[in-house]
């Protein structure tokens, strides 16, 4: 027999349901119990997460009827502890129950503490709890969860009807299909839930909280601070401390709380004394607690929940050297599987203690959470020492094939047996890599690992060493040579000096680079390596043409292509030739200079060496165009950049490029020269190639002068004077100097055009250039003359 129960409360929604067989019939509020589901109040000081917190306003609105279909009225914010979830949904409620017919029938709030085992609260019983706010009598609770559920549900359904609305938050909510109990079903109540975990399982809004800028870090401290002492200016007055400040704290809205809180306890405390505290400290973390707060405990709780091989991963990668990581990488470092370590990451992933990043396969770890992970690891009794060998041992493989692949093709293995299909898959590893590559072998050198810290340092500075990435190829030379000579390995430091003085040239200090040059020298001809010691006589060569000695560097050339030719090394030959030529134009021996180019280009080709092919054949139409034939030398352009696998690498297609603008404007083929300028201009700013903008800039001005358009010539030729000087390059700054004052003589500006000749013509004669030092000083005595008769300046046909 079926019995019915009534509640009658005056006033508020009425609504009836069958619960086990009995119909009940309720009264319920108009609004929730404040005393039983209060929303706790939210911080006075809240910066950034604009765009979030606009995104979730914009979906707890009250749906248009045209819309209902388009919403679910959810929003579920996901993140790393610490990040500031349940700060932002409370900010984001409380602005929601302010806004007028949006909530008229209240909130409900629950703290699930879905990660502490002491305080945790199951669904059953927070739907018990919500069931009382919502006035439901203790003894009209069923006992069982589906059924409370059931209740929970209409309740909120009979509110919605009635046209009192609730918003139901549900804070830091575990990992359990559980929550489902929780949710609303009527398609109007809108709920609010944040989580350590990502629940991609529900229907909703997903937002995952990230760091916070610099910026948005730097005003969340100075507002922590200024709420407690308002008089306080120090953030603004150290504002470059502040910043390293959040950077230290990983922009961790956490961790700047607490760093606002011990500023507040002693006022006087200076933010570059706090600063160069959380710096020296053996466990930044240990300083990143006050009382009941600490980042490390955050941490805590997301570490118990992981299962053993989760947890023992998490520990492992703290070992990983560079800012981000590989699957593959870490599939070594783990000792398993790439599948395997890929499930145990996306595991890692969905508890926000790492995060994925673009291109798939790559991870990171907010640095506060890697920090903890080496304090478990460090404490625990993993053994990680043959992992870590088996992850420089791949580092080390994986970047000597990728080398061969983009650098010597012709002598790499073949395509179906490598790692890497073509040049094109190689340096995509290798750009992603670079960070972990020159991290790993910084750390080999700083561990005493000499002989890994050397074997790195070969092929990863060569990759550096080609794409321009000259201080980290320092960084790696210089340590690989200190680990050399620790180790006595005369001819591995041999080598690396020489690549030293390639990479010293190429930040324009060439005296440090030629003394690199003649050291490794002297180390091979001791050593009696022929090779070797070709190598850096080729290099030592272009040096010697930087500092514009080309008597000496063809001197250095020739020797070098003679012993590459006695150990049977034609590519090597090739090279020396190929540098021997290019000298030569330089020397005004445009006939020697092709001859030694056809020679090197030929030798390329039979070699199968595109990449020399490509670059024979440019200096090849420089020495054309030098002898004037500009037609021919554009042909032996056009072939050289249009080879699909030669001038793959950058800085050499942005170096040809210019040089090919220089032939059209020969031609006369003006705004084709302008063309290739622009592209080889935006290679070498992204490249941070200063001396390249500006020998561009300075040939883009040359083409505007033949133009006519001398104002353009002129702002092209001032850009160019300042990146020279940012270069160092005396000899470009004086070219560009004369080049100046032609536009500025067609100008009238006869004066000005005078003192930039004077100083063309010292810069010359400084640089050992006394041929052009004379001639321009010449022009200078001629100009004089003609401004004597009143030299009038040519009109601009912009």
């Amino acid at each position: 027999m079926t019995g019915r129960t009534e509640n009658h409360i005056s006033g508020g929604v009425f609504f009836g349901i069958v619960i086990q067989g009995r119909t009940i019939t309720l009264t319920l509020p108009d609004r929730p119990d404040p005393a039983l589901a209060g929303l706790p109040r939210c911080s006075a000081t809240f910066a950034g997460r604009h765009s979030q917190l606009d995104r979730i306003l914009t979906t707890l609105a009250p749906a248009e009827p045209d819309e209902s279909h388009r919403r679910t009225g959810t929003v579920v914010v996901t993140g790393l502890a610490g990040t500031g979830k349940t700060e932002l949904v409370l900010q984001a409620a409380h602005r929601a129950l302010r806004e007028q017919k949006w909530f008229p029938g209240g909130v409900l709030f629950v703290d699930l503490h879905g990660y502490d085992a002491e305080r945790k609260v199951s669904p059953k019983r927070a739907l018990g709890t919500l069931l009382r706010a919502l006035g439901i009598p203790p003894e009209h609770i069923p006992p069982g969860m589906e059924d409370r559920a059931l209740v929970y549900r209409s309740a909120l359904g009979a509110l919605a009807a009635a046209g009192r609305r609730v918003l139901v938050v549900l804070d830091d909510v575990p990992a359990s299909g559980k929550i489902r109990h929780l949710l609303p079903s009527d398609g109007s109540t809108a709920t609010l839930v944040s989580s350590r975990h990502s629940l991609a399982e529900l229907d909703g809004l997903a937002l995952t909280l990230r760091e916070l800028p610099i910026d948005e870090g730097r005003e969340l401290l100075g507002d922590a601070l200024r709420t407690s002492l308002p008089e306080d200016r120090r953030v603004a007055a150290e504002a470059d401390e502040a910043d390293r400040l959040v950077v230290l704290c990983g922009g961790l809205p956490l961790a700047l709380r607490i760093l606002a809180s011990l500023l507040v306890d002693v006022p006087a405390r200076p933010l570059s004394q706090l600063r160069r505290d959380l710096e020296g400290a053996h466990s930044r973390l240990s300083l990143l607690s006050r009382e009941e707060r600490a980042v490390t405990a955050a941490f805590e709780l997301s570490y118990r929940k992981l299962a053993e091989d989760q947890a023992r991963l998490f520990r492992l990668i703290s070992l990983h050297p560079g800012p981000d990581f590989s699957t593959e990488a870490t599939a070594e470092l783990y000792g398993e599987c790439v599948e395997e370590t890929e499930r145990l990451l996306l595991d890692l992933a969905r508890r926000h203690l790492v995060e994925p990043r673009d291109p798939y396969g790559r991870w990171q770890q907010h640095s506060l959470v890697r920090l903890y992970s080496r304090e478990r690891l460090v404490s625990g009794d993993d053994s990680w020492g043959e992992g870590l060998m088996r992850l420089f041992a791949h580092y080390y493989e994986m970047t000597t094939l990728a080398c061969e692949r983009l650098f010597h093709p012709s002598a790499s293995r073949p395509a179906a047996d490598s790692s890497f299909p073509g040049r094109a898959e190689a340096l995509q590893w290798l750009e992603a890599e670079r960070h972990p590559l020159v991290a790993a072998a910084l750390w080999a050198h700083g561990a005493d690992d000499d002989e890994t810290c050397v074997a790195l340092a070969v092929p990863v500075s060569k990759f550096l060493m080609e794409m321009r990435y000259l201080e980290d190829a320092g960084w790696v030379l210089s340590a690989g040579i200190r680990s050399s000579r620790r180790r006595g390995d005369s001819f591995r430091e041999a080598s690396l000096l020489s690549s030293l003085g390639v990479v010293l040239r190429d930040k324009r200090k060439l005296r440090r680079s030629v003394r690199a040059h003649r050291r490794a020298i002297e180390i091979c001809r001791k050593l009696n390596k022929r090779k070797p010691l070709a190598g850096a006589l080729n290099n030592l060569g272009l040096s010697l043409h930087e500092q514009r000695k080309f008597a000496r560097a063809v001197s250095a050339h020739t020797e070098a292509a003679q012993l590459f030719e006695r150990t049977g090394d034609r590519c090597g030959m090739a090279g020396a030739l190929s540098n021997t030529g290019e000298t030569l134009i330089e020397l005004g021996r445009a006939e020697e200079a092709a001859r030694a180019l056809r020679k090197a280009a030929k030798i390329f080709r039979k070699q199968g060496d595109l990449r020399g092919y490509a670059q024979a054949l440019g200096g090849l139409a420089r020495a054309m165009r030098d002898d004037g034939r500009a037609e021919r030398a554009v042909e032996l352009h056009r072939r050289a950049l249009g080879m699909a696998d030669g001038l793959l690498i950058p800085h050499e297609r942005a170096v040809e490029l210019s040089n090919f603008a220089g032939t059209l404007t020969a031609a006369g083929e003006f705004e084709a020269a302008l063309t290739a300028q622009q592209e080889a201009l935006g290679t070498f700013r992204r490249l941070g190639d200063r001396r390249g903008e500006a020998m561009t800039m300075g040939n883009m001005a040359l083409v505007r002068q033949r133009q006519g358009k001398w104002n353009k010539a002129v702002r092209l030729h001032t850009l160019a004077l300042e990146a020279f000087l940012e270069a160092k390059d005396d000899h470009g700054l004086a070219a560009e100097l004369s080049g100046l004052s032609r536009a500025l003589l067609r100008q009238g500006c006869n004066t000005e055009a005078l003192e930039n000749l004077e100083l063309a013509a010292d810069l010359y004669h400084r640089t050992g250039d006394t041929e052009r030092a004379a001639d321009t000083l010449d022009f200078a005595d001629r100009v004089r003359k003609r401004t004597g008769v009143g030299l009038g300046p040519v009109e601009s046909r912009e």
